[in-house]
Protein backbone atom coordinates (compact mmCIF):
# COMPACT_ATOMS: atom_id res chain seq x y z
CA UNK A 1 0.00 0.00 0.00
CA UNK A 2 1.26 3.35 -0.97
CA UNK A 3 0.61 6.51 1.00
CA UNK A 4 -0.37 9.46 -0.82
CA UNK A 5 0.04 12.31 1.38
CA UNK A 6 1.07 11.61 4.61
CA UNK A 7 -1.81 13.49 7.49
CA UNK A 8 0.20 12.45 10.40
CA UNK A 9 3.64 11.23 11.95
CA UNK A 10 2.56 7.55 11.72
CA UNK A 11 1.90 8.02 8.25
CA UNK A 12 5.23 10.13 7.69
CA UNK A 13 7.11 7.00 9.04
CA UNK A 14 5.29 4.67 6.46
CA UNK A 15 6.45 6.98 3.91
CA UNK A 16 9.97 6.82 5.21
CA UNK A 17 10.31 3.25 5.24
CA UNK A 18 8.42 2.72 1.97
CA UNK A 19 10.72 5.13 0.27
CA UNK A 20 13.62 3.16 1.97
CA UNK A 21 12.71 -0.01 0.60
CA UNK A 22 11.89 1.57 -2.62
CA UNK A 23 15.59 2.83 -2.33
CA UNK A 24 14.41 6.28 -2.44
CA UNK A 25 17.49 8.25 -0.02
CA UNK A 26 15.31 11.02 2.12
CA UNK A 27 14.62 12.04 5.67
CA UNK A 28 11.67 13.12 8.17
CA UNK A 29 12.01 16.22 7.41
CA UNK A 30 11.94 15.83 3.33
CA UNK A 31 8.58 13.64 3.91
CA UNK A 32 6.95 16.16 6.23
CA UNK A 33 7.78 19.51 3.73
CA UNK A 34 6.25 17.17 1.13
CA UNK A 35 3.67 16.32 3.15
CA UNK A 36 2.61 19.79 3.75
CA UNK A 37 2.43 20.97 0.69
CA UNK A 38 0.75 18.15 -0.97
CA UNK A 39 -2.25 18.86 1.38
CA UNK A 40 -2.28 22.09 0.65
CA UNK A 41 -2.40 21.11 -3.00
CA UNK A 42 -5.01 18.40 -2.20
CA UNK A 43 -7.39 21.11 0.09
CA UNK A 44 -7.17 23.71 -2.85
CA UNK A 45 -7.99 21.37 -5.51
CA UNK A 46 -11.25 20.23 -3.16
CA UNK A 47 -11.99 23.73 -2.78
CA UNK A 48 -11.77 24.61 -6.68
CA UNK A 49 -13.23 20.95 -7.47
CA UNK A 50 -9.90 20.18 -9.79
CA UNK A 51 -6.69 21.32 -9.93
CA UNK A 52 -7.04 25.05 -11.84
CA UNK A 53 -4.13 26.84 -8.93
CA UNK A 54 -0.74 26.07 -7.43
CA UNK A 55 0.89 25.87 -4.30
CA UNK A 56 4.56 26.54 -4.20
CA UNK A 57 6.89 27.20 -1.41
CA UNK A 58 7.42 30.69 -1.12
CA UNK A 59 10.13 30.29 1.88
CA UNK A 60 10.42 26.43 2.35
CA UNK A 61 8.67 25.32 5.79
CA UNK A 62 7.48 29.18 6.32
CA UNK A 63 4.99 29.91 3.94
CA UNK A 64 3.24 28.89 0.67
CA UNK A 65 2.07 31.09 -2.13
CA UNK A 66 -1.04 30.22 -4.11
CA UNK A 67 -1.28 30.85 -8.03
CA UNK A 68 -4.22 31.68 -10.08
CA UNK A 69 -4.58 29.61 -13.42
CA UNK A 70 -3.04 32.94 -15.16
CA UNK A 71 0.24 31.83 -12.48
CA UNK A 72 -0.98 34.97 -10.68
CA UNK A 73 -0.36 35.10 -6.84
CA UNK A 74 -3.40 35.40 -5.22
CA UNK A 75 -2.72 34.70 -1.78
CA UNK A 76 -0.15 33.52 0.82
CA UNK A 77 -0.53 30.40 3.58
CA UNK A 78 1.93 31.09 6.50
CA UNK A 79 2.94 28.64 9.70
CA UNK A 80 0.87 29.76 12.58
CA UNK A 81 4.07 29.47 14.47
CA UNK A 82 7.39 28.08 14.34
CA UNK A 83 7.64 26.53 11.29
CA UNK A 84 5.13 24.15 8.80
CA UNK A 85 7.78 20.59 9.88
CA UNK A 86 7.89 21.74 13.57
CA UNK A 87 4.05 22.25 14.00
CA UNK A 88 3.57 19.48 11.71
CA UNK A 89 5.72 16.89 14.30
CA UNK A 90 4.21 19.07 17.40
CA UNK A 91 0.16 18.23 16.27
CA UNK A 92 -0.40 17.49 12.21
CA UNK A 93 -4.12 17.94 12.68
CA UNK A 94 -3.83 21.52 13.02
CA UNK A 95 -1.61 22.35 10.48
CA UNK A 96 -4.09 20.75 8.24
CA UNK A 97 -7.10 22.59 9.73
CA UNK A 98 -4.92 25.63 9.17
CA UNK A 99 -3.87 24.91 6.27
CA UNK A 100 -7.38 24.34 5.57
CA UNK A 101 -8.96 27.79 6.74
CA UNK A 102 -5.96 30.14 5.22
CA UNK A 103 -6.64 28.57 1.42
CA UNK A 104 -10.61 28.65 1.94
CA UNK A 105 -10.05 32.31 3.00
CA UNK A 106 -8.23 33.23 -0.37
CA UNK A 107 -10.21 30.62 -2.66
CA UNK A 108 -13.49 33.18 -1.56
CA UNK A 109 -11.67 36.42 -1.23
CA UNK A 110 -10.51 35.90 -5.13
Amino acid sequence: MSILVPTNMNEVAEKLNEDKNRGIETTEEIVIKQAVLDNAQDILNGALEGPYWKVKWRKEDESLVIYDIMNQEVGTVSATENSFSKNFKDNPATVIRSLDDQIQKIVKNA
